[in-house]
This record gives structure tokens, sequence and C-alpha cells, in this order.
């Protein structure tokens, strides 16, 4: 929206407040300044001047040769203007001078010279019509610059919408005006309106309201206007902050919507003699203003004339059937408010969103119709001095927004601003905002919220509270350290450990996270002879086969795998979320699980299912520092594999599952899956594992290796367990280096080499030491059933 400061000073005097500072604390108090943009700098030197002889251009049947009297001299002007006239009055920009930035100098024109150039009102910038130069009827004096006569130059500012959504009052200069008022603390100037009540004898017009969602209408009619065009200084004002001008009655109307925020609609009362406001049917049509014929949505608002044929859409736009014409010398005037959201539905289903619209949008007040009724009556009487009103103001008053009473006290407004303002000062910033105050106690007082804030904004003591801290000035209130004592909240273990387990699979192990819903997806299960119970059932389970809250998040990523696997090669897919895994006194255990989902179509089951032990070793190792074991036996889902998979085991505790995928599960032949699914919570609720640091032996350390060999149903695990049970002084360390198995040479056997590193803290070993610790280790192991090879 754009602002002219020019307007603005028509209802508050800046004159003593710099640009600058008025754009700087208008931002700090009230709404983002998109621009800033100086209108008429760029113009300079035209002059008013009278044509004193028209000749034909001997080379050109456009163009005319003038002479041209400005003031000091005549000059020579070639122009090619079709309404140039002896004794015209218009605008010349002299040599030298500029029109909206380009000089004006010496010009050969089909052989013949000119000495400057006569000007419309569109080359200046200043109005719409460029059929011709300016025809100045204005009694003004030759010679005289157009600036000193015309509010030519000017500071347009524009506004960013987005920061007036909920505030109606501020689509007009008046309300901005107001709000300037109260920043800088100046006087607002009343408007200027017309008393209607003068022409209450006057008969009233025929207004009928059926649709609800007009709040308020209000009209009166006028007669004997003759002037057709608007003065020069409304035309300027309508080009510079966006509007085009058209004819005198059209321009008023977006004039008072610019002026006071109120959109009005002027219909020519030779075709409009009443008014019925009623909702559209199935098939209404409208032919606008501009000859664009729309549908009308059904139960739209419609104003109607008294034959009930449709003349606008409420809100929007105003149709051809009433328009103002050139030879229209009566009209009947609207100003109405209706219901924000139906305004809203309509322009977007008619594809129409005008000014007028966007200001219907906001919740317009409706106390302000017959304001800007009696404002565009005291200007067209200014303007036109013969005009007749022709009927009473008529008003129809359905709907009447709820006073608004809130009592607050100086206290709340001094905890939630931070400071202690002035009492002085809170009831005169919410006075200049049109707030009535009454005290009522010591601190407190009833403020009564004006209509115009009243229909969206302010209807609570937080409210309030913003009005005066920001009109108080929020660079006012400095920081202060506050009194609490502010200690470091220690985050929960669970919390962090999830947040690092995610960006573990995510940026170690590439996986992607997935975000999947609740639900049990029986159809899905069932198609794939998927058994997964759920324990909290809908009552409507025919929605896209959800039966209910799921117990397992495995079958939830294979389904996610399905939607997937056509797009790519490899689906690394994980969750963190909930289960309902039972019911205890019939109340939902809930749990959050991390479940994987590892597949692929080149690498193999065995590769992706140590791919997941890594996986689970890395998170236990790095973010919950834990170990845990795996352990063959023990009940698994069905779509587990029944020998490639394994319990996850710590200290006993069963904390989930790990394998490939069941053959029967039959989802893609071309990919093997892997997936593992266990309780998070109790995995990060598992004992700590201390690392013990031991000092680096500054001794020569030996490598051994022993190659032990076992039967084939003896699982490595079990293996490891004798190892970490055999003691020794030394500081002794081993890893697995080989596993070799040949049913030639060794059935049913299956041959491990482990590499073992001893070292002493105190001296070098000598043969004898090592020749006791292998030996000693050999019999362990023996002793436990287990040869060396």
């Amino acid at each position: 929206m754009y602002i002219s400061l020019n307007w603005i000073n028509d209802y508050v005097d800046l004159s003593n407040i710099s640009k600058d500072e008025i754009i700087k604390r208008f931002v700090l108090s009230t709404a983002e300044i998109e621009s800033v943009v100086e209108k008429g700098q760029d113009t300079s030197g035209v002059v008013f001047a009278k044509i004193i002889k028209v000749e034909n251009h001997p080379n050109s049947q456009k163009l005319h040769v003038l002479k041209v009297d400005k003031g000091d001299e005549i000059v020579q002007i070639v122009c090619g203007a079709p309404n140039v006239r002896e004794g015209m009055i218009t605008a010349l920009a002299t040599m030298g001078g500029k029109v909206c930035g380009h000089k004006i100098s010496k010009a050969k024109l089909a052989g013949i010279e000119s000495f400057g150039m006569c000007c419309a009102e569109s080359e200046l910038g200043i109005g719409a019509d460029d059929n011709g130069i300016m025809d100045i009827k204005e009694n003004v004096k030759i010679g005289q610059d157009i600036k000193e006569v015309w509010p030519i130059n000017d500071t347009i500012i524009e506004i960013d919408n987005k920061s007036l959504t909920n505030r109606p009052d501020l689509w007009g200069h008046y309300g901005i005006a107001r709000e300037l008022s109260t920043i800088f603390r100046l006087p607002l100037k009343p408007l200027d309106i017309e008393d209607l009540s003068k022409y209450n004898n006057k008969k009233k017009l025929s207004i009928n309201i059926e649709d609800k969602n007009c709040y308020r209408y209000s009209a009166i009619t006028v007669g004997n206007i003759k002037q057709k065009i608007s003065p020069i200084t409304m035309k300027i004002r309508l080009n510079y902050v966006g509007q085009r001008d058209i004819n005198l009655l059209a321009d008023l109307t977006n004039y008072l919507m610019l002026d006071v925020g109120q959109p009005m609609h002027a219909f020519d009362n030779k075709k409009v003699k009443g008014i019925n406001v009623l909702s559209a049917k199935e098939g209404d049509k409208l032919l606008t203003l501009e000859g664009e014929k729309h549908d009308i949505p059904e139960n739209s608002v419609l104003i109607c004339n008294e034959n009930k044929e449709p003349v606008a859409i409420a809100g929007v736009k105003g149709g051809m059937l009433s328009s103002i014409s050139d030879d229209t010398n009566s009209l009947l005037l609207e100003s109405a408010t209706f219901d924000s959201t139906s305004i809203r539905k309509t322009s977007i289903a008619v594809g129409l969103r005008t000014d007028s619209s966007l200001r219907y949008e906001k919740s317009l007040d409706p106390e302000l119709t017959i304001t800007a009724i009696a404002r565009f009556i005291k200007l067209l009487k200014d303007i036109d001095k013969d005009i007749e009103i022709t009927s009473a103001l008529t008003d129809v008053y359905k709907y009447k927004y709820p006073q608004i009473e809130i009592s607050i006290d100086t206290d709340f407004i001094a905890r939630r601003v931070g400071v202690q303002i002035p009492e002085k000062e809170i009831v005169n910033i919410l006075k200049y905002l049109g707030f009535k105050v009454n005290k009522v106690g010591e601190k407190l007082f009833k403020v009564i919220v004006p209509s115009f804030r009243a229909t969206k904004d302010v209807s609570i003591k937080e409210d309030l509270v913003e009005e005066i801290a920001r009109m108080y000035g929020y660079d006012n209130i400095k920081p202060e350290n506050i009194l609490t004592k502010n200690n470091p909240i220690q985050q929960e273990k669970e919390i962090v450990c999830e947040y690092q387990t995610k960006v573990l699979l995510a940026d170690k192990f590439g996986l992607n996270e997935v975000h999947s819903y609740i639900w049990n997806y029986v159809d899905f299960n069932k198609e794939y002879k998927i058994e997964s119970p759920s324990y909290v059932n809908l009552l409507d389970s025919s929605n896209s086969g959800q039966s209910g809250i799921r117990s397992q998040m495995v079958p939830t990523l294979l389904k996610i795998f399905t939607e997937n696997k056509n797009n790519y090669s490899d689906v690394n897919i994980f969750e963190i979320g909930r289960v309902v895994a039972g019911l205890e006194n019939n109340h939902a255990i809930e749990e959050k699980h991390l479940a994987i989902v590892c597949s692929s179509t080149t690498f193999s089951e065995k590769e992706l299912y140590f791919r997941l032990k890594k996986i689970i070793e890395n998170i236990c190792e790095t973010v919950i520092l834990t170990k845990v074991e795996y352990v063959i036996e023990g009940k698994k889902p069905n779509y587990y594999h029944p020998v490639n998979s394994c319990l996850i085991v710590n200290d006993k505790q069963v904390l989930g599952t790990m394998g490939v995928l069941h053959p029967a599960i039959n989802i893609d032949k071309k990919f093997k899956i892997a997936i593992l699914e266990l309780d998070f919570s109790k995995l990060c609720a598992c004992e700590e594992v201390i690392k013990k640091v031991k000092e680096v032996s500054k001794y020569q350390a030996v490598n051994l290796d022993f190659n032990f060999v076992v039967d084939k149903n003896v699982y490595y695990s079990d293996i490891e367990k004798l190892l970490n049970n055999f003691k020794a002084k030394l500081d002794t360390s081993y890893t697995l280096k080989d596993i070799y198995e040949n049913e030639e040479t060794l059935p049913g056997k299956r041959s491990y080499t482990f590499a073992y590193t001893i070292v002493s803290k105190d001296h070098t070993l000598t043969s004898d030491e090592i020749d006791k610790f292998s030996n000693r280790l050999i019999q362990h192991m023996k002793n436990n059933g287990i040869e060396l090879r």
C-alpha cells in the first residue's frame, strides 16, 4: 500500500519532523516499510504558459507550430497534440528543465526548431490523461512554476501489506495519520465532513437486506452534478499512490477508499433507484465495468437494483448495468460493510482481487460507513457547489460488533513490558490511539476499545500492552539482567541419544530417515503373510486398511520399501517411532522403537546382515556406551528368517530382533532384505560400560597366533566368552584373524584363528613367559572342549 506524506499532512502536521525520523519511528512502532520514493524531484522548469498562435506545420499533417507566452518571452514550440488552440493555458517544460528525469533541450521536428515542450498530464506523471496537452482552467499566473501551485513534490511510502493484515484501520491515510500523531504526540485533525442530519426531511431510499453477510448498508442520492473532471490536486494524489484517475465520481470513491479506508461505490441514479442485497443463486452472472462477464459463485453477496437485477458483486466489483458515464448527473452512493470471510471466498472464486476486496477481507469497521458518505459529500460539494442532495441518508444496520471493555492495571503492564511506564504516558498513548480510558482504582483502568480496532484486533489485556509498548518505543526499553538463577538443564539421555543415533545412521551409514503413520496396515500385512497384531483398534477400521495402532515398526517400513523399490537399486531406511506393544490394566503400553530396513539388489543377505550388526555395534559403542549380545534361540516375529536371525540382548534383557527377511515374505525377488527392530528406550537405559584406560607399556609386545578347532554348532559368542574369562598377569588383547571351513579336512568342524598381543608393564618378556602364557591359554580352551589345531 502506498502512502503520501502530503496527504498525511492534511491530518497531522509533520513539517517539523524529518522524513528519516518519520520512517524510522513508523517502522519501529507500526509496520514495515518496503520503499520510499521521492515524487516530483526529477521534474523542474515547468511553467504555466499561454498559446497565443497556432499554425499548421508545413512538413507534417499532425504537427503544429505554436507561439507560446511563458511569461518572460514568447517561444516557438512544435507540438503534435490534437487539442491545441489559441488562448489555451497549458504546462510548458522550458529549455534546460526536466520532465520525469528527461532533460529538455532545443529540438528540430520535421525541419522546424522547437524550444521546449507542451506537456500532457501523463508526461508529467501527475494524471492519466494522454489524449493531449494539459488544458488548464484554473486562474494561474503565466510564467509561474507549476510546483508553486500544485503539490508536485511528495514523498511516497510503500508499506508491506502483510504488516497490516490485522489492522483494517490502517488501510487509509487517516488511520496512518492517527498512528503518526500518536508516535510523535501531535494533534490529529478531525475529518472535514458534511452534516447529513440536515437532509433527514427528505425521502429515504428503499434498501432491503436479505443476505446475512451484509452487516451494514448506508446510502444517499445526489443530483445536479455538473463537474466531470477531478481537480488536478486529486489526480496527483491518486496517481502517486497507484490509482489511475477516471472521472470525478469514480475518482472520489477511490479517493475516499484511500483517505479513510472505506470502499464505496457510485451507481448512476437513473439506472438504480433502490437496493436489494441478496444471496447469489446458481447461474447468476455479472458484466463488470471492464466489460468482462463473470459467473457469480452461489451464496455470494449480490447488490441488486430495485428490480433485483445484479448491479455489483458486493465488496468486489461493480457492474456495467449501473456504471457511471460521461453524461451521469445523479448518483446513488453506497457505503457498506460485509462479512470478511464471505468477501474473501467470493473474490478468490471469481478471480478478482481488488483494492476494495482487500480491505473488506480485513474486517472493516461498520461505524465508518456514514463517516465516509459525509466525507464524500463534503468533497463533492467543494468541487461542484451546485449539487443537490435528493434523499435522506438511509442506513440499514444488521450486525453490530459488541463493544469491548478491558480492565487493566499498571502493574500488569509493567510486568509484561519490563519497565514501569508512567501512568500519564499510558493514558496519553491510549487516548491518542482512539481508546477511551477511565480510571476506576488506584492503578486500575477501564479501557473502551474504539470500533475501528474492535473488529479483529484488540480484545484482551495483552493487546493493550502491545499498543502501549510499541508507542512507548521498544528501543526505549533497556535490556536488564534478570534476577532469577539460571541453572543449565541437563538434557534427558534418551533425547540426546535419539538425535545422535539419527545423525550416525544418516551420516556414517547413509540411511534415509522416514516418518510414517502409527497405523497397522492389515491389508498389506495380510497380502505378504506378516503377523503383526494391534492391541489398540479403531472403531471404524474401514479406512485404507488401517485396523489400529501398530505393535511393531518393521512391517510399516517394509510397506514404505514396497512404495519406493521400483525407483532405487538400494533402499536403506530407518525410523525411531512409537508403537503400542500391549495392554496393562486396559492401558496401552507405549514404546519407542528403532527400526531399520536395509535392502539391495547387489549385496548379499550375509553382507546386509553384518551391516546391521555393524550399525548396532556403532550405536552401542559411540552413542549408548554399552554392549549387547546376540542370541540365536528365542521367539521372533514370523517375518524373520528362522535361522539367519537373532535376538539382541543386554544383561539378559531382550532389546529386539535382527536378521534377514523370511523367504515366505516374498515382497520382491530382486532384493535381498535385512531388518532390525529394538526397544530404543530400553537400549538407552542400559548400563554404561566404563572404558578402562591403561598406560601403554614401553617394552616390546609379542604377537601370537592361535588356531582353535570347534564344532560347527558352537557359536562365536561362546568362544569369545571363554577367551574373555582367561586371566593372565600380562596385558593381553586379541582379534579374530580368520575363519576356515573345509569338509574334507575338517568334517563338521570350523577353525578360528586369533591374533594375540601380549606385553609386560615392567620388563621385556622372556621365552619362558611366552611359552607359559601359550600353554595356559591352550589348556584353558582344552578344558572347555576346544582343541588347538
